[in-house]
This record gives structure tokens, C-alpha cells and sequence, in this order.
């Protein structure tokens, strides 16, 4: 028997010994071949490791950004639409990309009833909705639109930006509503094809188009006109036609629309403050982290408390605007305004029962204390 020396020792030197022969060198180089194939492999495997986990990186934040749906009836021409434009934009920096506002404009998911109603079913995430028709939940919500209850926009933003727009608030959750942030319509006017309305009996007998609510209607037929309830619709086609005398819109929401192309005055009575608050499903609210719900309300909040200084500022710039168009412009002088507001007193006692008298005192006397300072 052959002796084996050196590195060729032992059991593995004996194999290597061996496959040194003739009759083992084929097995050899496929030894060999394996190897070297297995290199192969195990280098490719490396390599589309790595690839995969740059590209599951490369698409983790487009996966994990949450989308609110939020609706309104809104045209992109109004402040109201900016301002949701503006809220998707500071959210998206203040989440860092990771939640994402789409906004479904136009009214099409449907009016302010019907965005409500799906915001608290939890098919719609959230929605712009009038305050008055939330009124039809929480009665509270009259106290805002209530005939000069305001004198301008200063005493609004102390308002909703206090207390009692944070109790408002309060108030929808029970009714699976969150508020986010408070917008707004702004200050009617009235728009009419008759005459100026300078003094309190140039409204008298007037036929203005009115939203169909037992406030809105008061508060017009209080103030000597003739509440004509009807809807956007039929109301642009009744003042070209003379169905109806005039209509009750903000100057900054006429002049979106081109109501200076069918009617000849324009007079802001600031008579109505609609806000126009932005709610959130509460069951959609829930579904988000503490740290995400802190994000989206400030965020509404700032987007909406900026939208309604944009407003104030659209009202003042609208009034020649409007004249350019030829539109006879004016304001009623403060004489005028304190007649109206006592002609239409009797309002307040019409809906004390549902808002509560200690909410309303309350509020007048916040009203009024703010007023003072």
C-alpha cells in the first residue's frame, strides 16, 4: 500500500491524492465547476437582495400616504376653494408627504345635506358645509347667522377662534363629526335689479331669493323684503327673468359667479354671516394616530383662519371690481345698519328655544364685551 507524505496525509490528502489519477480527473473538474458556480449564484443573490430592498425603499413613502377625501360645493374661483387648496398644502409639508388632501369640488358629492350625512355614515372622509344646515344637527349652530349679530369680520375671527367655535365643536362629536377648522362665506349683501338699498324702506317689498331656511327667511322678511326660496339654479334664471327682485350672496361669492352680468345694484347690508366649517367623518378621524389628528387640525386650522382674512380682503377689493363691471356699488350707512338690526330682533326670539338662551346670552355677552375693547 502506498504511503502518503506531507499535505497529502490524512483523509482528505488521500482524496486529493486520488483525484489527482487519470480516472478521478473528471470528477475533478466537475468539483471545480460546482464551485465555482455557487460562487456565481450566491453573488447574484447578493445582488437582487440589494436591489429589492432599494427598491422597496424607493416606493415605502408613496405606500404609506393616507388620502382624506373632502368634499364641497365650492368652485375653484372662491376663497372657500383656496383655502382648501392651502390646507392641502400645509398638511402635506407639516405630515411630510405622508397624508394628502384630494378635493372633490363642484358639488360632486352632492350638496351640504348630503356631504354631512355621508361624512357621519363614514363614506365620505370630509367635507366645506354651510353652518347654517348644520344647524339641522346641532341648533347651536343658528347662533352664528342670527340678523347683525356681528359688525364686521374682527368680531367673527374673536368668535369662532374662541370659546364658542370651540364649543360648537364639541358639540358635533356626539353626532360622529369632528370640526376641523371654521372658514366662512363671509357677510351677505343683496344683489337686485330695482333699486339701491340705501335707507330701510328700499328693501320693502322686494322679492330676494333666499336659501330655504327658517333663519334666512325670518331674517329677509324682518328686514322688509319678500323671502323667496329657491335654488341656485332657478334663482340666476328668475332675476333674468324678473321672478324674483334680487338675491341674498356675498360680494366675493356674486362676482365669482358673474351676477354682476344680470343685476344692476349691489348693496352690502351685512344682514347674514355664513361660516363655512370643515368637518371630518369621526370614524375616519379615529382610524389616525394621535401625533396625524394633531397635524390635520392644525393644519385646517391654519389654511381656514388664513382663508378667512383672504375673504375680509376679497370683500373690500370686490366692490370696485364690481363697478368696473357696472355694477352700482354700495354700503349701507350706519344709521341704516342699526334699523335693520332692531327690525329684525324679533328673529332672536324666534329661535332662542333651539339654541338655548344661556348659549345665546352667553354668546351676546362675549359679543359685546369683545365689542368694548
Amino acid at each position: 500500500m502506498a504511503r502518503f507524505r506531507t499535505v497529502e496525509d490524512g483523509f482528505f490528502g488521500c482524496i486529493l491524492f486520488r483525484i489527482r489519477r487519470p480516472g478521478f480527473r473528471a470528477i475533478s473538474n466537475l468539483f471545480l465547476k460546482g464551485e465555482c458556480i455557487m460562487k456565481n449564484v450566491t453573488k447574484l443573490v447578493l445582488v437582487g437582495l440589494v436591489c429589492l430592498s432599494m427598491l422597496l425603499l424607493s416606493f415605502s413613502p408613496a405606500m404609506a400616504v393616507k388620502k382624506i377625501r373632502t368634499g364641497t360645493v365650492a368652485l375653484p374661483e372662491t376663497t372657500l376653494h383656496q383655502a382648501l387648496v392651502k390646507w392641502q398644502s400645509v398638511l402635506q409639508e407639516k405630515s411630510k408627504g405622508e397624508l394628502a388632501v384630494t378635493i372633490l369640488d363642484r358639488g360632486v358629492m352632492g350638496g351640504d345635506r348630503e356631504m354631512i350625512e355621508a361624512c357621519r355614515l363614514g363614506t365620505l372622509d370630509s367635507a366645506v358645509v354651510s353652518g347654517s344646515v348644520l344647524s339641522n344637527l346641532v341648533p347651536q349652530f343658528f347662533m352664528i347667522p342670527l340678523p347683525y349679530l356681528f359688525n364686521d369680520h374682527a368680531e367673527v375671527n374673536a368668535y369662532l377662534d374662541g370659546p364658542f367655535g370651540a364649543k360648537l365643536f364639541g358639540m358635533l362629536e356626539p353626532k360622529d363629526l369632528v370640526g376641523l377648522g371654521w372658514a366662512t362665506w363671509s357677510f351677505r349683501g343683496v344683489w337686485n335689479n330695482v333699486r339701491p338699498i340705501v335707507k330701510p324702506d328700499d328693501i320693502k317689498g322686494l322679492k330676494i331669493r333666499t336659501v330655504e331656511t327658517p333663519l334666512d327667511m325670518s331674517t329677509m322678511n324682518s328686514m322688509g323684503g319678500v323671502a323667496t326660496p329657491m335654488s341656485w339654479n332657478e334663482c340666476l334664471l328668475g332675476l333674468r327673468q324678473g321672478t324674483v327682485d334680487g338675491i341674498s350672496t356675498t360680494y366675493g361669492l356674486g362676482y365669482a359667479l358673474k351676477l354682476y352680468d344680470i343685476s344692476k345694484y349691489a348693496t352690502q347690508t351685512k344682514h347674514y354671516y355664513e361660516t363655512a366649517p370643515l368637518i371630518m367623518s369621526k370614524k375616519f378621524f379615529d382610524k389616525f394616530t394621535p401625533q396625524e389628528q394633531k397635524l390635520i387640525k392644525e393644519s385646517a386650522a391654519e389654511a381656514l383662519r388664513w382663508a378667512r382674512m383672504e375673504q375680509a380682503a376679497v370683500d373690500e377689493a370686490s366692490a370696485p371690481l364690481l363697478e368696473k363691471k357696472g355694477v352700482k356699488v354700495n354700503t349701507i350707512p350706519k344709521e341704516t345698519f342699526e334699523v335693520f338690526r332692531q327690525r329684525t330682533r324679533p328673529v332672536y326670539t324666534q329661535f332662542v328655544d333651539k339654541i338655548g338662551k344661556q348659549f345665546m346670552d352667553d354668546s351676546m355677552a362675549f359679543i359685546e364685551k369683545n365689542r368694548k375693547k
